[in-house]
């Protein structure tokens, strides 16, 4: 072990560390080894501005964190010092981590201390070559590629190419045809990526028979550029049509290359031409929330928002959103609501610093509306000041534009204001408004249904022997995140509840009149993939006769799956392709 006098110790506690698994941060050197001791130095040249590279003098006493005489963390060329030490104490200088696409290497690093020793250490960028090969070119024709827009290269021949300029390493490559040959087009393959080793698999297919690779943009904003092969780009700046010119038996990529005002997302967009292919489609997503500035509809873009709810009204001429935003002022969470008439938006929470929470200075989370076919509600879950949530509700006056609390009489929707109660959700159901939650009554989280009488009253509509429980399956498991819907003129909850080994989504059916049912097989787990395994967050969805739920369902990998079942009113089916593991994320992994 190194041994260090006075002088080194002092340094050793002013330095900071570079980072605890690499060393410490190293300042050029500049003494003139006043202590007598031989002094151990490095001289490191050619790193680049913004790499680093870490360096180690041989020895450390612990195995992830060192001193600065065991090792330092370099950011710019100089010449930099481990410190003095005694006549005698040997060294062998390595790197402990190399910089980002470079390689540095020490000389001579290797010794025993006699004098104040520099070892040089040379940093250099690896460069690597590209390369490919042409197919299909007649004879007597010729090809000029680029490499990014450059390093010309004309290709006579079916043979293979490189190009001259190498590239260094972390850097991208992009081949492309500059000068097609005479009568024939030529497609560039593979012709695009991140140089990590000298890249030999570029194609470039040339042929006679030329095949259109076509389509159409729907819903466009802005200016969209798409290109095909990571070239021949195409502007468009409406809905229409486009084509590329792709050689038979090519391949074809179709991406956009710069994106308008919002994202539009290519389908069928890649294959390998033996005919035209003309079922390429790109369809666009348009900003209206402000554009491409990074404000959103908040009232405060600096303030976080979250738990967006959206609901359209006035036979679908407007939109509401609302959500809980952070207030500037004491930061308490207010609901926020804004009105979208198809072409901006406008507030409708009284445009203040705060929202329609109805005490302003409790915290408001999980907003969601619905209206009753005359009017727009909002219910949401509101603290009482002690840290427990209350349901509250409120209806907009579309007159006065303001929002009213007398529908409940300014009362919480808890069965007990006693008792914390989360994530409520509205529905209408031929003008009758329902609202359902989760809400702890001191042994476990129940879910609670409540149907409003279109005057001042919400009455309980989840009993089930007794009002102290809801329509939980076992009521002393915890049930959470609830949502209804309207289904072959019922109404259906689903929710999560734990059956002690795991989280199942339980559904049931009510009957509009006294009763729940549960249509998910009655049994002590729920419709989940795999019953041993949590299943969260479902959503639930009607389309053409059939109900939908999906959900969030751990698996075997422990991986977060997205599971999707229909209902027919009888049976349950899987749509999510049924497999043990997987669901339908776009990554499996």
């Amino acid at each position: 072990m190194f041994r260090k006098n006075k002088q080194t110790t002092k340094i050793a506690i002013v330095l900071a560390f570079f980072v605890t698994l690499t060393g410490c941060a190293a300042t050029e050197d500049s003494s003139s080894g006043g202590s007598g001791l031989p002094e151990l130095k490095v001289s490191v040249s050619g790193l680049q501005q913004g790499n680093n590279v870490v360096l180690r003098s041989g020895q450390s006493t612990a195995a992830n964190v060192f001193t600065e005489n065991e090792a330092l963390g370099i950011t710019t060329d100089g010449t930099y010092s481990f410190g003095s030490f005694s006549s005698g104490t040997s060294y062998d200088i390595t790197v402990r981590q190399q910089p980002v696409s470079q390689t540095c290497t020490v000389t001579e690093g290797e010794g025993t201390l006699s004098a104040t020793t520099t070892v040089v250490v040379t940093c250099s960028s690896e460069s690597y070559t590209v390369s490919g090969t042409v197919v299909g070119l007649y004879s007597g024709q010729s090809v000029t590629l680029q490499n990014n827009s450059g390093d010309d290269l004309t290709v006579s021949d079916n043979t293979s190419f490189s190009f001259t300029t190498k590239v260094a390493q972390g850097a991208t490559y992009l081949v492309t045809v500059k000068t097609q040959p005479t009568a024939q087009t030529c497609t560039p393959n593979l012709n695009s990526g991140v140089v990590s080793d000298n890249v030999s698999d570029v194609s470039i297919i040339c042929s006679y028979t030329v095949y259109t690779v076509s389509g159409s943009v729907s819903g466009l904003s802005g200016t969209l550029v798409l290109q095909n092969n990571y070239g021949s780009d195409q502007t468009l700046t409406s809905d229409g049509s486009f084509s590329f010119q792709v050689a038979s038996s090519a391949k074809y990529n179709v991406r956009a290359k710069t994106q308008p005002n919002g994202k539009c997302v290519v389908s069928n967009g890649t294959g390998t031409t033996s005919a035209d292919v003309d079922n390429v489609s790109v369809g666009c997503w348009v900003l209206v929330d402000g554009g491409g500035s990074s404000a959103g509809v908040n009232k405060n873009s600096t303030y976080r928002a979250d738990n967006v709810s959206l609901h359209s009204f006035d036979n679908n001429s407007n939109l509401y959103a609302s959500w809980s935003e952070v207030s500037q002022y004491g930061s308490i969470s207010q609901i926020r609501v804004k009105e979208y008439d198809n072409s901006s938006w406008s507030a409708i929470d009284g445009d203040s610093n705060n929202g329609i929470n109805l005490i302003k200075s409790r915290n408001a989370t999980n907003p969601s509306m619905t209206d009753n076919g005359t009017h727009l509600f909002a219910v949401w879950s509101e603290d009482d000041g002690s840290g427990k949530g209350l349901i509250r509700t409120a209806v907009y006056d579309n007159t006065t534009r303001s929002w009213d609390f007398q529908n409940n009489n300014y009362q919480a929707l808890n069965y007990s204001t006693s008792r914390s109660a989360n994530n409520p959700q509205l529905l209408n159901d031929n003008s009758s408004l329902y609202a359902i939650w989760s809400e702890n009554n001191g042994t476990a989280n129940q879910i609670r249904v409540k149907l409003f009488d279109n005057s001042t009253s919400w009455n309980l509509v989840d009993k089930i022997g007794d009002n102290t429980t809801g329509i939980n399956k076992d009521t002393s498991k915890n049930a959470l995140n609830p949502k209804l819907l309207n289904f072959n003129s019922e109404i259906y909850a689903a929710w999560s509840e734990t059956d002690s080994t795991a989280s199942q989504i339980r559904v049931a059916r009510y009957n509009n009149s006294s009763s729940w049912t549960f249509v998910d097989g009655n049994a002590s787990t729920g419709i989940n993939k795999t019953t041993g395994k949590n299943a969260t967050d479902p959503a639930m969805a009607v389309l053409s006769n059939k109900l939908y739920i999906a959900w969030s369902e751990t698996n075997a990998d422990n991986r977060t799956q997205i599971r999707v079942k229909s209902y027919d009113g009888s049976n349950w089916s899987f749509v999510d392709g049924g497999n043990a593991t997987k669901g339908i994320n776009k990554d499996y992994t």
